[in-house]
């Protein structure tokens, strides 16, 4: 029997939240250099070590030369230069400070997506890792790790409260699979559809939270409501009808 779209689930996600080892951060800068060209044409602010070796490395990928060789000498500069555990104390406080809040956002998103009539993706555990490189955060749709940056001060991008940030990635997970990889959308496009939904959901609880300039613009007529929510592969079926990829 096919499971329903949606469909509730009374047990409340667990949040792990963790330091980053030595090679979870040599992965995340690895994978920053990786995609520095398409970082930057997207607008995003990127954090890397401020280091002679990392600008070689960022040469090497805009030059197409860049690849999984240079991960030893990421690791090696971290291990001897730039790496201190302890240093990740205060994102870490920060972030458990507010655990309540993360699991009742993640309790009212669950509670609003069983009515939905596509499927958001849940999980029963998030990973919430640190990182002091990259851009503000990124996701991991197959395993439910948030990757998150913060600083030795324990600050984070874009926002004073990191829950936004959070709530923003686990919503992009959420629509990974059945929106955003059923209907092949671009970045941008994909972004827009994120914020509008924190935006609706959770205006009132996230004050802060704010619309990046990214996708077509023609796509905020389509998802105006939380019934455009609700029913969002219709409306994105509609938009993309209309203007196609943009």
């Amino acid at each position: 029997m096919s499971q329903a779209p949606c469909s509730a689930q009374k047990k409340m996600s667990s949040i792990r939240i963790k330091k980053p080892s030595i090679q979870q951060e040599a992965t995340s800068i690895w994978r920053t250099i990786n995609d520095i060209e398409f970082l930057e044409k997207q607008g995003y602010s990127i954090k890397l070590p401020n280091h002679p070796s990392i600008q070689s490395l960022i040469s090497k990928s805009k030059n197409n030369k860049f690849g999984n060789d240079d991960f030893g000498a990421i690791y090696t500069l971290l291990e001897t230069t730039f790496y201190t555990k302890k240093d990740y104390r205060n994102g870490f406080n920060n972030v458990r400070e507010q655990q309540l809040s993360i699991h009742n956002y993640i309790e009212q998103l669950y509670d609003f997506t069983q009515h939905c009539k596509w499927d958001f993706k849940k999980f029963d555990a998030f990973t919430i890792l640190f990182t002091f490189y990259g851009t503000g955060g990124s996701y991991d749709a197959d395993q439910g790790i948030i990757t998150l940056f913060t600083n030795q001060n324990g600050e984070f991008k874009n926002y004073d409260n990191p829950v936004n940030t959070i709530i923003h990635e686990i919503v992009h997970m959420g629509i990974e699979e059945s929106i955003v990889q059923k209907y092949n959308l671009p970045h941008g496009i994909k972004e827009r559809i994120v914020d509008t939904i924190v935006y609706l959901l959770f205006k009132k609880d996230l004050p802060e939270y704010r619309k990046q300039e990214m996708g077509d613009p023609n796509l905020d007529a389509f998802i105006l409501s939380k019934k455009d929510i609700r029913n969002l592969d219709t409306q994105i079926e509609m938009y993309m009808a209309q203007y196609g990829e943009k």
